[in-house]
């Protein structure tokens, strides 16, 4: 019975683990680049710094729009802004 529960423990913390790492924070990929500064430009943003994927979500910082101001921009997965706010 021990060893049932051992076995329990260690599949739940190495789940845990994994499901964790599926939802880390990875720089994008070229493709998911481009597409992040296609969708930036058009809405009047055509310099950015670097992408992320963040969780479900595209993290751009350093981005500077058109009234000169820069800021950090997050994308849902259909490229709609989500978030906008003045970068540091």
């Amino acid at each position: 019975m021990k060893s049932w529960n051992l076995l329990v423990t260690v599949l739940i913390l190495t789940s845990a683990l994994f499901t964790q790492n599926a939802f880390a924070d990875r720089n994008a990929t070229p493709q998911e680049r481009a597409k992040v500064v296609e969708a930036l430009s058009a809405q009047g943003c055509p310099n950015v710094g670097e992408v992320e994927l963040d969780g479900k979500y595209f993290e751009a910082e350093d981005v500077i729009c058109d009234d000169g101001l820069k800021y950090e921009i997050f994308l849902d997965q259909e490229m709609n802004i989500i978030k906008k706010k003045l970068d540091d």
